[in-house]
């Protein structure tokens, strides 16, 4: 495009285009990683115009081979001094435009850049502290009013799966409380720097994070009720709950291939997968230009709600056993073996 350079024997393939609409068609269609635009006044201003379909921090459109490309372009004419000092700093005046959420595309910005990989992380993050926190807080409450032995007198009032829902209902909401105070806090601070880096939402990915909170809460939470009342002590509470918070925020660790790949088979199969579905989800939605399909959320709100009525279900019958058994911790074969006793 423009003035082009003879074609170097380079690592990439280079491709070229008659036009710019050809080049930006096969770049939306993936099969190019990105556009170099080379004006013709390119060796007096030394502009240039790189298009790639993601500008995060994680994207593969690197531009080090294309450094290397325009090096090679220029000292094969032999050097003056204007193709000398061209050389010296090839990309000095390129500018790297990338897909939006709106599929246009538009100028890089650093701080929009850094905004970008801020907000899925917060989001991500916050969704995984509160259905954690909720979670723990079942977790350790029900293995420590066991230890004392409140539970019993309680159950002589109430049946067990009146005292589970109770407890889903309170002290999970305790827990969410204190998450609540955590985003008042935050919220001024970082909402400052989103609205000067001009960043945007999806359209409805508040109802999204409710609905994927509201059933992660109850997967997680009935889980963790229920391996709460098998527990003898908080100690051995604990130990269960750091798994539970290892699945939780498995997609926070592995954030690296989401946010470089949202439509990625890796992410994909994250956000479908209940235990990781929640944060995996809100990682792909609030990834820079990524747009994920109507069908995947829609699967993958199912399948967390089918492992949640079964979750619950699980915890029910456990939970029955497990209050009024002291002594041994039982193994995973007689857990399984109660939660079959009808």
């Amino acid at each position: 495009l423009g003035a082009p350079l003879p074609p170097q024997i380079v690592r990439t393939h280079v491709q070229f285009f008659p036009d710019m609409p050809a080049a930006e068609k096969a770049l939306r269609r993936g099969d190019l990683n990105q556009v170099l635009v080379i004006p013709a006044d390119y060796l007096v201003r030394g502009k240039l115009r790189r298009y790639a379909r993601s500008s995060n921090l994680f994207s593969s459109a690197d531009g080090r081979p294309i450094s290397a490309w325009l090096v090679e372009g220029l000292a094969g004419r032999g050097l003056d001094s204007i193709r000398t000092a061209r050389i010296s700093r090839p990309t000095l005046g390129m500018d790297l435009y990338a897909l939006n959420r709106n599929g246009v595309f538009e100028l890089k910005d650093d701080r929009r850049e850094l905004v970008d990989f801020m907000l899925p992380l917060a989001f991500a993050m916050l969704l995984g502290l509160s259905i954690t926190v909720g979670g723990q807080y079942l977790l350790t409450g029900v293995a420590e009013e066991k230890e004392s032995r409140i539970l019993e007198s309680i159950l002589c009032t109430v049946t067990p799966e009146e005292l589970l829902g109770g407890k889903l209902v309170g002290l999970g909401a305790a827990g969410l409380t204190l998450v609540g105070i955590w985003v008042a806090m935050g919220i001024p601070v970082f909402g400052a720097g989103a609205v000067l880096a001009k960043a945007t939402l999806p359209a409805g990915i508040a109802f999204i994070a409710l609905a994927y909170f509201l059933l992660a809460y109850l997967f997680y939470g009935s889980l963790m009720t229920g391996i709460g009342s098998v527990t003898n002590n908080m100690r051995e509470a604990q130990q269960f709950g750091v798994w539970f918070s290892f699945l939780n925020f498995a997609p926070v660790i592995g954030m690296t291939l989401i946010l470089a790949r949202p439509g990625g088979p890796v992410a994909t199969i994250m956000s479908l997968f209940p235990p990781t579905a929640a944060t995996a989800m809100m990682l792909r939605l609030m990834a820079p230009s990524s747009v994920v399909p109507a069908w995947q959320i829609g699967i993958s709100l199912t399948l967390l709600l089918l492992a949640a009525w079964l979750a619950l279900a699980f915890s029910a019958r456990v939970f029955r056993i497990g209050l009024l058994m002291y002594g041994k911790t039982p193994n995973l074969p007689e857990i399984l073996r109660w939660a079959g006793r009808k």
